[in-house]
This record gives structure tokens, sequence and C-alpha cells, in this order.
């Protein structure tokens, strides 16, 4: 989800829907956010795919590890922040580490993140 706050701050909340639907889980966060600041914040689900359950949980591990180092973090708590990302260059990035991983591009190696640069990563 590309999830832009009242502020102008854009997260990328990278994970799996906790919920029947990522529409539930967006529309769940929206109302965190906005409990939390009393403003509304614009959110697009930028990829939506259903995907085994048995591996689901280990492609999430791997997003949020390669992406570890943009982890959102913030005084200010709302439901799915520990899932946001603000990622130097918009969604480019997570979208296509997410298309690697889910084809399977991306090695058993690569669930520790490497002390490379982002350009080495395999994908």
């Amino acid at each position: 989800m590309r999830i832009e706050l009242p502020s102008g701050m854009l997260l990328h909340k990278i994970g799996v829907a906790s919920h029947h639907s990522a529409k539930e889980r967006m529309l769940t966060i929206c109302g965190s956010i906005f409990d939390k600041f009393r403003e509304t914040p614009k959110i697009k689900l930028v990829r939506d795919r259903k995907v085994d359950s048995e591996k689901v949980f280990k492609y999430e591990t791997m997003l949020h590890k390669f992406f570890s180092n943009y982890q959102y973090t913030s005084k200010h708590r709302f439901d799915g922040i520990t899932e946001c990302f603000v990622l130097p260059s918009d969604s480019a990035d997570a979208i296509q580490a997410y298309e690697a991983v889910l084809a399977g591009h991306v090695p058993e190696s690569a669930y520790v993140m490497p002390d490379r640069s982002e350009d080495e990563l395999p994908f």
C-alpha cells in the first residue's frame, strides 16, 4: 500500500493483509490513522495478490529484511506502522522486489539482509 499521510510523508506498507481482504486492511489502517491524527491519509493499493498460505509470511519476511534500512519509526503509533517503510524512490524498488520474490527469483540466502549496496541486491 502507498500511504500519503496528511503531513505529506509518503509511506509504503509492505505486508500481508491480515483481514479478509486487502481492501478491509486498507480501511482499518485508514481508520487507525484518522483516529490518531483526526485526518485521513490517501491510500492506494499498489499490489494485491493471493499467495500460497504456506509461503506468504516467508515472502513478507524477505521483503521486510530487504527494506529494513528504510523502516518507518515514529512515536505516534497506528495500525500497520511496523510494516511501513520510507523508500528513497517512491514504490518502484518495492514493486520490483515484490515481483522478484513472488516469481522465485530470490534465493533462500536472501533471507538475510546483505551487507552490500542496493545496486548489488539480486533483483
